[in-house]
């Protein structure tokens, strides 16, 4: 396995063999905004009529024809939503499934470059500015200037435009032919800042990583280069929190075989499933590199053709792009392959760790057990710890690994190995029913049931009876919730019992659909408030679908 592609690599339709011309596909008339939607602008001669086709990748590329004459033609990411412009300032957006026009407006200068940022925007550049307009919010929303554009893109052919997560960071990506080689311009734009940033770029991407012990996300830039000098991936942070680690700068020497003296980065996407940036290259190479490190993982040529349009997919875990030639390509890492891949260079063995980690990967396991036992056994049980908490899959998440830890011997003046543990597992996220069950009991000894409650409250406990049987004595209405999430109705009835919420008892069982003893439930009721029990026994009489308890045995209970 070791000697297999880290990457699965798929060719998910030939445009060519579905009528469409292979001279509509090309930067301008073939866009791709997300894996859902190719669109094609197509008129094959003077004469002909000029027509959009639409292909829709996620219903067996089924084919859409629609009579339209625009200058672009963008589809929504996952609505049948069309963006289209004609004269290059009539911009219009309609509803296709609906067949209804959701926005029109006309600028006042060319958009030479629009795309959908996200499900509600569409992003315009035109010759001067920077222009962003919500599509969705009535039909009267006017398109909202953003910013101007910088100096350095003066002449330059738009080729992308994107936008962070938060919508506070902006890059404008433009080209131009300067002696003999294409040169890439781009303006990055903090909206908070106001400022503008001119940079040598010819593809950029925004993502996220989480860093080790950090509480939050680390927001990253990563632009890539290629000037006559050198050629060069960055990842850079932006916004930093003061609460988080701070992300040292990267750059790293992007690799062109010596035949390719002309070639340069056009496209890059960053998978946040797996944290690793897809560079793709104008003679049709694909590089993968770690997010975290810039490190690279995989280079290879995918296309012997230009791929001029790319997007990542709907699970952020790879890239769709279409090459000149109509091949629709599909590239995402091997989850079965890519850990035993960088395992077969001793270098990589931190990067596979990683990796194998951040995204529950196989592959790794041995490796970490092998860690785990030496950690342990060297006294080192912070480090262990820390490797149990994120091992991949959290094959190491076990109940032996908590009595083990529970055995180890508490340092001076440290909080006990296990409370560690717990806290890394809860700063990592939900805890599992075993791990819930082991943090809350000493807990609960000690009276802290308002960690309890904080923690239900985050979602970082999983729920079952026996978390709920724990909470019980302490609380009654706290367990009451806890039995309600873990689904155990009998438990469930008898809280809303004991709690006097008589009136949810019925609806409960109706809608979770179990049926408890309803005589010996009304005969308890009885028992503690005879008013009440009266009133449950009339609606289990007058139940919409039939009585649910025999009316002799009622009136046996009064």
């Amino acid at each position: 396995m070791a000697g297999s592609l880290p990457i699965r690599f798929t060719e998910l339709l030939q445009l060519t063999q579905t009528d469409i011309d292979a001279s509509s596909i090309g930067f301008n008339s073939c866009t791709l905004e997300s894996d859902h939607y190719i669109c094609v602008r197509q008129k094959l001669t003077e004469d002909a009529n000029p027509e959009v086709i639409i292909v829709d990748l996620k219903k067996n590329n089924e084919l859409t024809r629609r009579p339209i004459k625009a200058d672009s033609a963008i589809m929504h990411w996952d609505r049948q939503a069309i963006a289209l412009k004609a004269n290059q300032r009539t911009l219009q957006v309609f509803d296709l499934g609906q067949k209804v026009k959701l926005q029109s407006t006309t600028m006042n200068e060319d958009v030479v470059y629009w795309k959908w940022i996200s499900t509600t925007t569409l992003g315009m550049v035109t010759e001067t500015s920077v222009y962003h307009w919500k599509i969705f919010e009535g039909p009267n929303s006017a398109p909202q200037k953003l910013f101007d554009r910088n100096t350095n893109l003066s002449g330059c052919q738009i080729i992308n435009y994107r936008v962070n997560e938060d919508d506070k960071w902006m890059c404008v990506v433009g080209i131009s032919q300067q002696q003999g080689r294409v040169v890439g311009a781009m303006q990055l734009y903090s909206r908070d800042r106001g400022i503008s940033q001119a940079i040598e770029a010819h593809a950029a991407a925004f993502g996220t990583v989480r860093l080790e012990g950090a509480p939050a996300d680390t927001r990253l830039f990563s632009f890539a280069v290629r000037n006559a000098a050198s050629a060069k991936l960055h990842v850079v942070e932006i916004d930093h929190q003061q609460s988080n680690p701070v992300f040292p700068k990267k750059a790293v020497d992007i690799y062109f075989p010596p035949e390719a003296t002309n070639d340069f980065p056009v496209a890059m996407q960053i998978s946040q499933k797996y944290n690793v940036i897809y560079l793709v290259t104008k003679y049709g190479f694909i590089h993968l590199y770690d997010l975290e490190s810039a490190r690279c993982i995989f280079m290879n040529r995918i296309s012997s053709e230009t791929i001029f349009t790319t997007a990542p997919d709907s699970d952020s875990a790879g890239i769709v792009g279409v090459n000149r030639k109509g091949q629709v390509l599909s590239v995402t890492i091997d989850e079965q392959t890519i850990v035993p891949y960088l395992l077969a260079n001793p270098a990589n063995a931190d990067l596979a760790l990683k990796l194998a980690s951040r995204a529950g990967l196989p592959g790794a396991d041995n490796l970490y057990q092998q860690q785990f036992e030496q950690l342990y056994s060297q006294g080192n049980y912070t480090e262990a710890a820390k490797l149990a908490a994120n091992s991949p899959r959290g094959f190491l998440r076990t109940p032996q690994t908590i009595e083990r830890f529970k055995g180890a011997q508490q340092q001076t003046g440290q909080l006990s190995v296990i409370l560690q543990y717990f806290g890394m597992l809860l700063d990592k996220g939900t805890l599992n029913r075993i791990e819930s069950i082991e943090l809350v009991r000493p807990v609960l000894q000690q009276n802290r049931k308002h960690l309890l409650e904080k923690w239900l409250k985050e979602g970082k406990l999983e729920c079952s009876e026996e978390l709920g049987d724990l909470a019980r004595p302490h609380d009654v209405n706290l367990a009451l919730g806890i039995y309600l999430q873990a689904n155990v109705s009998h438990k469930a009835v008898a809280g809303f019992a004991e709690t006097g919420q008589f009136d949810r008892i019925l609806p409960y069982a109706k809608q979770s659909g179990y049926q408890p003893d309803f005589a010996q439930l009304l005969q308890n009721i009885v028992r503690v408030n005879p008013e009440k029990g009266a009133e449950f026994a009339t609606a289990l009489a007058n139940n919409e679908d039939g009585p649910l308890v025999d009316i002799e045995r009622v009136v046996d209970v009064f």
